[in-house]
């Protein structure tokens, strides 16, 4: 396990000493910290493990090499290229991270810092067994499962109101998936709106959120969180989270509120982690907050029906009074998703968003809620190359000349001018979840490249050359067969959009600009991708998570994505609830799971 933040390991530091010892003394004033030699390192990225190869030579990281990952490739690539180059110049793993690839930026890095101990002849397990002897109380009041942003509000709110909480993060850094997200929060009567004229009513935030939402919201928990959102967004105002024009907007790909209220933050996720991480590291310097890195929660402790503790994975156990869940969601767990949610998925989950909290709140008797919902984005398509992680998209959003039909082939929509929330709706329930986006050559003599990222369709075409998700034919009858189609139900479809072009009435009513599909055919194999999942444990607006009578479960609180989205906010993307809800949330969960562990009360509810 390691403590709070990643520092330079003892051995980099020893490293840095040799180095400056060297510079002012020459090379025979010091003894030599590493053997020379070449050494492998690795830890856990986005998607999996990050595999390092370092090269010493007389006390000098000489180089370092990505030789295996699983990292998603477009958004990896700045990270694989760059950081180890910043290493070998500064001779350090104390390194710029790159904005946009966090978690693989982090995986080198702590993969050259596991070579460089292999190097130095210290063990990582003898390196973990000092770190445990550092702990400053192992009794916590509060234990806090899961280190994103809502398990360091609960935790520092928890710190905060006098109880001593114990934070563990299975990862190498604090801030889970929201180092990956885009950054936006909502509140109706916020500062900033104010200031910008704009006025708005906690009223009007829960009319939006009961309009978009289909009615399976909770009540109670959306009038709790919409109550407590304006603060959330202020205080992370006054922490000076840069907000740009400060002019709350509409979201940028969701349903639109009634009234602007998004707030972006400038920085994106990782800016509100970095703000908060110094909060926390005030509780750990005062001796009320202890955060273990690098550990992971095997079982939760349960007796005569309270959760009392944690069971590690190493078999260590810890007692506590209050546990919290902020485990996040289970996007990356491929058979919940099939379970629960998807016939055929991929996603951008990052790898350790596991559905671990689902699985303990289900051992304490909890009731799942709402994990039929699960609002996929559209048109991911499932390459070989990444398997379940999502890594190509085509392009979904005003692409001209192109029609979507279902496994069935089957048209359901307008491709060209739609809402978000209505192509999340087929793709879901499309048979199989497939869609197929059809066309001709001329799309691809004449337009942009129809998978994002793709240049000059060089993309396209490898894929069409593996004849996996890309196919080409010369008829609807070969093209058909070679997509497992009924060749007249395709036929029926292109030739009811072909004559929509000629007498201006499309059976989905198109009215852009368009040419019939009569040349060389071409058909994409689309399916969901996720990242956010929607259900969870049903819980009061207390934080506390409900058993089947709808009774707290003593000593349990959760927050988070865990919580569920849609139980909050209903069956909608609601821009910027989901990061809202780890203030707002993990605040309520930290200020009671602390009151609960010292006297037995619930002092927000």
């Amino acid at each position: 396990m390691k403590r709070l933040y990643r520092r330079l390991s003892a051995l980099a530091v020893c490293l840095m000493m040799t180095l400056a010892l060297s510079a002012c003394s020459g090379p025979s004033s010091s003894a030599s910290i590493y053997k020379d030699g070449t050494y492998a390192g690795s830890a856990k990225g986005m998607n999996g493990d990050v595999t390092v190869e370092v090269k010493i030579a007389s006390d000098k990281i000489e180089s370092v090499i990505v030789t295996d990952h699983k990292e998603t490739p477009g958004i990896s690539d700045p990270a694989i290229e760059t950081v180890p180059n910043a290493i070998v110049e500064k001779n350090s793993t104390e390194v710029d991270i790159v904005a946009g690839a966090t978690f693989t930026s982090e995986a080198i890095i702590n993969a050259v810092e596991q070579a460089l101990e292999k190097a130095s002849g210290k063990t990582v397990d003898e390196n973990k067994e000092d770190e445990k002897q550092t702990l400053t109380f192992t009794d916590p009041d509060v234990i806090v499962i899961g280190g994103g942003f809502s398990g360091m509000n609960a935790a520092l709110e928890a710190s905060t109101n006098g109880a001593k909480v114990m934070l563990i993060e299975k990862n190498s850094d604090l801030g889970g998936s929201i180092r990956y997200a885009g950054g936006t929060l909502s509140g109706a009567g916020t500062k900033m709106q104010e200031a910008a004229g704009i006025e708005d009513t906690e009223e009007n935030f829960i009319a939006d959120i009961e309009r978009m939402g289909g009615g399976i919201n909770v009540p109670e928990l959306t009038a709790k969180h919409v109550s407590k959102a304006a603060a959330a967004v202020d205080w992370m105002d006054s922490l000076g989270a840069d907000f740009g024009d400060r002019i709350p907007t509409q979201p940028g790909s969701y349903d639109a509120f009634g009234i602007p209220r998004e707030h972006r933050v400038s920085g994106k996720g990782q800016e509100m982690v970095a703000i908060v991480k110094p909060l926390l590291e005030e509780k750990v310097n005062e001796g009320v907050l202890e955060i273990l890195l690098n550990t992971e929660v095997k079982d939760i402790i349960i007796e005569e029906g309270a959760v009392t503790g944690v069971i590690l994975t190493d078999g260590t156990e810890y007692r506590s009074k209050s546990v919290i869940l902020a485990t996040g969601g289970y996007g990356h767990n491929e058979t919940m998703l099939h379970d629960y949610n998807f016939e055929n998925v991929l996603t951008d989950a990052p790898e350790f968003v596991t559905g671990d909290g689902y699985t303990f709140a289900l051992k304490a008797g909890a009731v799942l809620n709402n994990m039929d919902y699960l609002p996929a984005y559209a048109g991911g398509v499932p390459v070989s190359d990444t398997g379940f992680v999502h890594s190509v998209t085509a392009n979904n959003t005003g692409y001209p000349n192109t029609i979507w039909v279902d496994a069935e082939g089957q048209r359901h929509m307008n491709e060209f001018e739609n809402l978000d929330s209505q192509k999340k709706a087929f793709w879901a329930s499309a048979p199989h979840n497939i869609v197929w986006m059809i066309f001709d050559q001329k799309v691809v003599d004449n337009q942009e490249p129809i998978l994002k990222k793709d240049e000059n369709w060089k993309m396209f075409n490898e894929e069409l050359a593996k004849g996996e998700v890309v196919f080409k034919a010369d008829s609807v009858e070969e093209l058909a067969k070679l997509i497992n189609m009924d060749t007249a139900a395709l036929q029926a479809t292109i030739d009811a959009y072909n004559e929509g072009i000629e007498t201006g009435t499309d059976p989905m009513g198109r009215t852009d600009e368009r040419t019939p599909i009569d040349s060389t055919l071409y058909a994409v194999k689309t399916i969901p991708y996720v990242m956010l999942t929607k259900g969870g444990p049903l819980m009061n607006t207390s934080a506390q998570t409900l058993d089947k009578d709808a009774q707290p479960i003593p000593g349990l609180f959760q927050c988070g994505e865990l919580t569920g989205g849609a139980n909050v906010g209903g069956g909608a993307n609601i821009g910027g609830l989901a990061n809202t809800s780890c203030i707002v949330w993990g605040k309520i969960a930290g200020i009671n799971a602390a009151n609960y562990a010292l006297n037995g009360t619930i002092v927000e509810k």
